[in-house]
């Protein structure tokens, strides 16, 4: 079973900053993780990695196949109103 979360990302590329939203998916009953943020953004097609800890900034693996300059996490917040389940709980 899976908690979500949405997160509000400042993104920082050629034209300037915009926000956007991104679904983050953790463990039940527990705090998204670096690797939950780098999932959430693969699965978008950004191939990030962690950069500053305390900031949560990323930059991209490789910069010069992406517009993006980088990312930074301003604010997560849970959803209380999804539930998952499991298949084999069904």
């Amino acid at each position: 079973m899976k908690d979500r979360y949405f997160s509000t990302v400042e993104t920082t590329d050629r034209f300037g900053t915009k926000n956007r939203e991104f679904l983050i998916y953790s463990d039940k009953g527990k705090k998204p993780t670096i690797g939950d943020f780098v999932d959430a953004f693969m699965q978008t097609g950004l191939d990030v990695e962690i950069k500053d800890f305390v900031r949560m900034l990323f930059k991209p693996k490789d910069p010069t196949t992406t517009p993006i300059i980088s990312l930074r996490v301003i604010r997560t917040i849970r959803d209380y109103s999804y539930t998952s389940y499991s298949k084999t709980s069904i």
